[in-house]
């Protein structure tokens, strides 16, 4: 039978982490509180799950306040796994735990570090997603990896379906990692300070396309960004339009970066540094026309 832990404290946001405190629970870990934002307490996936499990479902605005951190400790807690909460967890709060705090992190370490780590792997051409689970310590991802894989970006993914690949693969690496901790292995694998690469949290600002980079480079950057998250976006006279699907097969077509063009009715073509991709799919913020003319050229 394999070992198991009482006492296990999730700290979570939304399918990520319900997804690993269903399987915990179903691992037949006793699961002490989950530990919430405010306004994921009122979700229904959440509140329901909670309920279904018999689980105290803890709405908590600041976790590092004292109030929290007292309470938090006052539960003797002997494990946290955080999947999905966005609060970086103090001293005080992540090491209170018996056996520590471990985190779901999707990106390689220690080349992925920070903020919006899937985002950047697929934006950077990548053809594998690291994801990790690894010890909490007082730096940002700097703790040892308990566990790791390697998901495939494929040529027909975007944000959207390496979620999902995420979503499903960190549920069994965390179980597996938990069921180690309960035997008593703590191993892991020290990360090299020197080959760490740490990137910021994207926001919608960042999202503008540089019709100067080449074609390849634009395609990753529309499918890193497209739904759930707003979509990359250039502008056209003055108007904001979100790019959210493009596609590279299509004739060799060069020019000046930026310059939309068609060709024997296939368009539009948006011109890269190199060459052009097509638009798929694409919405104006507006409400005007929504044709892209050959010849017009997004700023």
């Amino acid at each position: 039978m394999a070992p198991r832990l009482d006492r296990v404290h999730v700290f979570l946001h939304a399918a990520r982490g319900l997804g690993v405190l269903e399987a915990l629970a179903a691992d037949d870990h006793g699961i002490d509180a989950v530990h919430v934002p405010p306004a994921a307490a009122t979700q229904p996936e959440i509140a329901g799950a909670a309920a279904r499990l018999g689980v105290r479902l803890s709405a908590v605005a600041d976790a590092n306040a004292p109030d929290f951190v007292a309470a938090y400790r006052e539960t003797l807690p002997r494990l946290a796994v955080v999947a999905g909460f966005s609060t970086i967890l103090k001293r005080d709060v992540h090491a209170a735990p018996e056996l520590g705090t471990i985190n779901c992190h999707a990106g390689k370490l220690p080349r992925y570090r920070g903020g919006s780590p899937l985002n950047w792997q697929i934006m950077n051409g990548e053809a594998q997603a690291g994801i990790s689970v690894l010890r909490v310590d007082d730096g940002i991802d700097s703790g040892a990896v308990l566990a790791e894989a390697s998901l495939a970006i494929g040529t027909a993914d975007d944000i959207a379906t390496m979620h999902e690949k995420a979503n499903a693969a960190f549920p069994g690496l965390v179980v597996a990692t938990v069921r180690r901790l309960a035997a008593g292995d703590f191993s892991g694998r020290r990360q090299d300070p020197q080959a760490a690469v740490y990137w910021h949290q994207r926001n919608d600002a960042d999202g503008r396309i540089d019709w100067r980079t080449d074609a390849a480079r634009v395609h990753d950057f529309v499918r890193a960004l497209t739904t759930p998250y707003p979509g990359a976006f250039t502008h056209l006279d003055g108007r904001r339009l979100r790019v959210l699907r493009t596609s590279l097969d299509v004739p060799d077509v060069r020019g000046t970066p930026g310059r939309i063009v068609h060709v024997s009715g296939l368009g539009p073509l948006a011109v890269g540094a190199e060459r052009a991709l097509r638009l798929v799919e694409w919405r104006f913020e507006d409400s005007g026309p929504s044709r892209l003319a050959s010849g017009a050229r997004f700023e």
